[in-house]
């Protein structure tokens, strides 16, 4: 239901990932008042994952776990309220910021933190939706584990792509790039991955198949399948609606730009976990983030940036 209500608070906060929780998680501690506003019929991004790696202490739980767990921290203490919601726009103003929120409302604030993630845009591969997240992985750190010795097909549909063989040659010695026709593969490199054993495929699959929720082959369009059991795919990605609508600097790979701090370009608006780099994008480095956000937040209130 529509409302147009209105609501003020110190920190608002946008996106309720590992960034936006961990801000929120020490801004209680900290005795800031603060509202996390996000709706809880988004998916967060890693929704499809069965589990997040790598965290001590929850290592292997699900995402909605983590969640959940960090979520009860920050409502132990009277500091933050969550508001079931998306934010629309965001008005900067002389006394701080509006945030139009999709139910109507309306939230005022004196600062705002973004970290509301990217939005991964997928590559056109048939039924990749259906093993996304199991046995099509996108951080060999996070997932290797679980698919190490096994067959990778790894879709090098960028430069970056083609460097890191080695790394992940680390997983598994069974690996076979496809690799979009448009790149440039060097003879140095060809030899460089004959010497690690890895197979070449010219050419990136338009469809994948398997059984049991399993990947068993990877389709092309002019030759035979290729027989893998996981696929490694490092989708493109896009900032939301709402950041491309603000007058924010980003960087040359459409991140935002942010300082040591975090904070952007624009005073008062700061930003933290992978909206603001294409780097090893995960729930530790996210936390991490929103933590420092967090102080940098704290700090700029007590010097009154």
């Amino acid at each position: 239901m529509s409302t147009n209500t209105s609501d003020r608070t110190t920190v608002a906060i946008l996106g309720s990932g590992p960034s936006g929780l961990a801000c929120a998680l020490t801004l209680s501690r900290s005795m800031v008042e603060t509202i996390v506003i996000s709706s809880d019929g988004t998916a967060p991004r890693n929704t499809a994952s069965p589990f997040v790696a790598a965290l001590p202490g929850m290592d292997r739980n699900s995402p909605a776990e983590v969640r959940a767990a960090i979520r009860k921290d920050i409502l132990s203490y009277p500091f933050a309220r969550f508001r079931n919601s998306d934010a629309t726009a965001l008005q900067n103003q002389a006394s701080g910021f509006q945030l139009d929120l999709s139910d109507g409302s309306s939230v005022f604030a004196d600062k705002v933190l973004l970290a509301m993630g990217m939005v991964d845009i997928y590559p056109n591969v048939a039924n990749l939706a259906d093993y996304w997240g199991s046995s099509i992985i996108n951080c060999p750190f996070c997932h290797g584990y679980e698919w190490r010795n096994t067959r990778w097909g790894i879709y090098a549909d960028r430069q970056e792509v083609l460097d890191a063989a080695e790394v992940y040659r680390h997983w598994s010695n069974e690996l076979t790039y496809f690799i979009d026709p448009s790149l440039h593969l060097t003879e140095e490199r060809r030899t460089q991955f004959e010497s690690l054993g890895i197979s070449i495929c010219e050419a990136l699959p338009v469809a994948v198949n398997g059984t049991g929720g399993s990947l068993t082959e990877a389709v092309f369009s002019d030759q035979q399948p290729i027989a893998i059991d996981c696929m490694l795919v490092f989708p493109f990605q896009k900032q939301t609606e709402l950041v491309t609508a603000l007058d924010l600097q980003l960087t040359s790979d459409g991140y935002v730009g942010v300082d040591e701090g975090f904070r952007t370009s624009v005073s008062g608006i700061y930003a933290a976990g992978d909206i603001t780099y294409a780097g090893h994008q995960n729930t530790p480095t996210a936390l991490h983030m929103g933590n420092m956000a967090a102080a940098t937040i704290v700090m700029d209130l007590c010097f009154k940036k």
